[in-house]
């Protein structure tokens, strides 16, 4: 009996192919959709339909329902019912789900329907995921209502403020805050006008969570009306289903205490997704480290000829004993970029020996003298409140606290030559672990958390109630070249001048032979600035710089099609973006 040929299907249009035509390219002619069997597509039909109708019964059910036209991706509805499955058991699941495969939604109907009275919070490295986020929850067929935060400075509507670093800044909220509690002038008419007319605040703010409004919209709508979007979003929290920010809210101890307080419910009453989760290891890490410049240490000095304190003597002592000893030391052994590993006992014998005190006798010395010169500026009403001392103070705590094997304590002169004092965390587990254990259920995804035993075990101490799973791409491997050159390294030891010019040469090459906009993403910052020079091409440059907008980026890219953004990996436009 001769067997039927294969016919393929567009599940979007409908329109059938042969296999040869299959062959000749798997991409719908007419819409671009990618093709399945026919048999594929019929199974996929009826998956959806049994989604339409909810597994879950009830209320909860019309969560499930999928946007109107949407197209279902190949993948996608077998990674919600994995997720689905596994955080109905209170599981963490783990998937790595390549781009494409219209993960972001995926994860919304894994846990949507299964919400109830639980809150769902979404977090993400970088604020370019937010946007997906929001469109995907706009176009449900039953809106969750949804609150996004920016920091409190970039939500704040005294745009004079925006000069000031982040804790300065949020002394001078404080501040104003304090002040309309005291009716005292200068105080903040954005939180007086909250405290005034409560209700209305809080509606105005329940209707912007309704419209699922990004943060900067609501800011403006807020502002408009006189009231500060940030604190009034903050007080209506145990109100909305969801919250969605950057890791800090869910990974840092502090501020995730703070959300939850005003979310209303522990951790265990909170559902997680962890968006482009291949950061996490790595931001868990950076959040238990810590580093001191030659910059702060220096503002430290120049404060100690400002300020008077008893102890002022002795913190004079052992900013010269760091200033000699370790970093003009390192400023000359030291090449450039060239790290060098400290023995934290021998650094505290070192304070010992020089000032006959010991290295945490003298952090502790050093905080208290930085909280005198903060209350000080406090008292006299200077803008900035910030004390160089207690920064210092705060790095030598930890410079002498965090010891053992999950440690380690550096010091090396950084890309812009100057000299760099860290303690680094080699297991973010100690952040991570206890966060996603103690959640109602945790999604984890990304496409690069391959293997995902690899990303288990960087987050998590234990293997049990951990479901891993890895999906396939939705597009032909013959759509995605991938080069590798064996002759280049990014270390800092084989950066030689014939090394770096080959890193220009396939740049070149590689501008040369493509027509369109181009992207170069290397490994660190002072890689890029030590390569751009070497670069020559006809191509509108566009660097990455901690200022750099990414509206502007995306802008300037639709414009004109000859442009190369140079990035880093990791960075703000290396992932999030749909370029």
């Amino acid at each position: 009996m001769s067997k039927l040929a294969r016919t393929y299907a567009c599940r979007r249009c409908g329109r059938t192919y042969s296999h040869k035509e299959f062959e000749q390219s798997r991409f719908c002619r007419s819409c671009g959709t990618y093709l399945l069997s026919e048999r594929e597509v019929i199974k996929l039909s009826k998956r959806v339909g049994e989604a339409v109708k909810g597994r879950v019964r009830g209320k909860a059910s019309e969560w499930n329902r999928l946007p109107e036209d949407y197209e279902v991706r190949k993948e996608q509805m077998k990674f919600i019912e994995e997720a689905s499955e596994a955080i109905k058991s209170n599981e963490v699941f783990l998937g790595s789900a390549p781009c494409g495969i219209g993960k972001s939604l995926g994860s919304l109907l894994a846990v949507l329907p299964q919400l109830g009275e639980n809150k769902l919070l979404i977090c993400f490295r970088t604020r370019s995921q937010l946007h997906i986020y929001l469109k995907e929850l706009r176009a449900l067929e039953r809106n969750p209502s949804a609150v996004s935060l920016f920091s409190k400075q970039d939500m704040c509507p005294l745009r004079r403020k925006s000069d000031l670093s982040y804790f300065d800044f949020l002394e001078e909220c404080r501040r104003l805050k304090e002040n309309c509690e005291s009716s005292t002038k200068p105080y903040c008419k954005f939180y007086w006008n909250i405290n005034r007319k409560k209700k209305e605040a809080e509606e105005l703010a329940l209707d912007c969570a309704r419209k699922i409004l990004a943060p900067g919209e609501t800011v403006r709508r807020m502002s408009r009306q006189g009231f500060c979007a940030y604190e009034a979003l903050k007080r209506v929290l145990d109100r909305v289903d969801i919250f969605l920010g950057t890791y800090h809210y869910v990974f840092n101890p502090a501020v995730r205490e703070a959300l939850l307080k005003s979310f209303g419910v522990s951790l265990s009453n909170v559902y997680l997704v962890v968006d482009e989760a291949h950061n996490l290891p790595a931001f868990s890490r950076e959040l238990l480290s810590d580093r001191l410049t030659q910059n702060t240490l220096e503002g430290a000095l120049r404060e100690t000829e400002t300020f008077e304190h008893d102890a002022l003597p002795s913190v004079q002592e052992y900013l010269s004993v760091l200033n000699a000893e370790i970093f003009q030391r390192a400023q000359e052994a030291l090449e450039k970029e060239e790290l060098k590993q400290l023995d934290p006992q021998k650094v505290g014998d070192l304070f010992l020996d020089q000032s006959g005190a010991s290295g945490s006798e003298a952090a502790e010395t050093l905080h208290e003298y930085g909280e005198h010169v903060r209350e000080t500026r406090r008292e006299l009403g200077y803008e900035r409140i910030f004390s160089y001392n207690h920064r210092v103070g705060e790095f030598m705590k930890n410079f002498f606290e965090k010891v053992g094997t999950n440690y380690i304590h550096l010091v090396h002169r950084d890309w812009r030559d100057r000299i760099v004092l860290e303690v680094r965390s080699f297991d973010g587990r100690e952040i991570t672990d206890s966060v996603l254990q103690q959640a109602r259920g945790s999604i984890l995804m990304s496409g690069f958390l391959s293997p995902p035993e690899v990303y288990r075990d960087l987050t998590l101490y234990d293997h049990g109630g951990v479901h891993l799973k890895e999906f396939d791409s939705p597009f032909p491997p013959e759509n995605r070249l991938i080069l590798a050159a064996e002759d280049v390294s990014s270390r800092f030891e084989k950066r030689t001048d014939k090394m770096l010019q080959k890193w220009r040469d396939y740049i070149e090459a590689m501008s040369e032979a493509n027509e369109g906009n181009m992207a170069v993403f290397f490994t660190s910052y002072g890689l890029m600035h030590t390569v751009l020079p070497l670069i020559k091409n006809d191509r509108k440059k566009i660097v990455e710089q901690r200022k750099t907008k990414r509206d502007a980026v995306i802008g300037q890219l639709t414009r004109s099609d000859d442009n190369v953004l140079f990035g880093v990996m990791g960075g703000k436009f290396s992932e999030g973006i749909d370029y």
